[in-house]
């Protein structure tokens, strides 16, 4: 039987065992379906495993597809797919990434139907650092029950909502950047946050469908005082999905929506030529300490565009067997 290389990037960190673990697998040269992809997902159980493919359309420089352990195919453009690029720029598909901050490059991506820019470049450490453009932000349902919201989460209702920048949060809302719908939910202090539990699978579950955020997760998210604001405010948030088996290190296609939500809200007023940027520190509780970056910037579209930012560390490498063509796959988590 073949094999297939594949590889373990932490993403959103450049020190291992620290970041969100990815598995990257190199299908440049090999045709797999849908359903071996599937397998191949449920194998490594990460929270998502990616396939690098030949595009489908010129315009692309590479075609991503990512996969739940559940076999759910996702699109968003965050920890799935930053992780790959930064293996695809460390392997040498892309030749040599310039040293300095100053000549990145940009590549376009394909994740589903969409072709999103990719700009890749080095810090003045020498790190490859990955910037993505994520869709254009969409602000679709408030959860308005605090009262059942907070009792999925361990939490009072009072601690739903957070005051910054003289600005009061307290709206609980799917907002979103790509296919996946989050829901997004602001919480009084670090203290609260550290607080939230997601046993209540059931419960989270139910509080998601209210808010048609089907196949999707909650986020949670505070701001993390320092005795004054920084040029780049820095947010904590957690994120868990009833589609995973464990809180998520690390959420790009919620981090987006975040700085999307807080620009609708008149929340950034740290502006430098136009450009609003935060700082959203994850995965605290899973132990894993991941740092994404955030820029907000208004276009001509009365919008804004969004784009992420990290790197990341490569923790494994290996060889797998293909899956047989002849395997079915039934679904749900091992």
């Amino acid at each position: 039987m073949s094999q297939l290389r594949y590889y373990i990037i932490d993403v959103f960190s450049s020190i291992a065992y620290q970041g969100n673990p990815l598995a990257v697998v190199d299908t440049t040269c090999v045709t797999l379906s849908s359903t071996q992809m599937k397998l191949l997902a449920r194998q490594f159980n990460l929270s998502e495993t990616t396939f690098i493919c030949p595009p489908a359309d010129p315009k692309a420089t590479w075609r991503l597809r990512s996969f739940l352990p559940n076999g759910v195919e996702v699109f968003g453009a965050g920890h799935n797919s930053l992780g790959a690029w930064w293996w695809i720029a460390d392997s040498g598909l892309l030749g040599d990434i310039a040293q300095d901050t100053e000549s990145g490059r940009t590549y376009f991506q394909q994740l589903g139907n969409n072709f999103l820019p990719v700009d890749l470049s080095r810090s003045k450490l020498g790190e490859l650092v990955i910037s993505m453009g994520q869709g254009k932000p969409q602000f679709l349902n408030q959860h308005t029950n605090h009262d059942s919201l907070a009792t999925s989460l361990g939490i009072n209702a009072c601690d739903i909502g957070l005051r910054y920048s003289d600005v009061r949060l307290d709206r609980a809302m799917v907002v979103t950047t790509s296919p996946a719908r989050h829901l997004l939910v602001p919480v009084r202090s670090i203290k609260v946050l550290k607080s939230v539990r997601f046993a209540d699978t059931e419960g989270i579950s139910k509080e998601l469908a209210s808010t048609e955020s089907h196949n999707s997760g909650i986020y949670v998210f505070a701001f993390a005082e320092n005795g004054c604001e920084p040029k780049n405010p820095r947010f904590e948030a957690r994120f868990f999905s009833p589609g995973m088996s464990m809180e998520d290190p690390a959420t790009g296609s919620a981090a987006g929506p975040l700085a999307a939500y807080l620009w609708e809200n008149n929340a950034l007023t740290s502006v430098e030529n136009g450009v609003s940027q935060i700082e959203v520190l994850q995965g605290i509780e899973t132990g894993r300490r991941c740092l994404m970056n955030l820029s907000v910037e208004p276009n001509k579209e009365d919008s804004v565009s969004i784009t992420i930012s990290g790197t990341g560390v490569l923790v494994a490498s290996g060889s797998i067997m293909i899956p047989s063509s002849g395997l079915s796959f039934s679904g749900g988590l091992p």
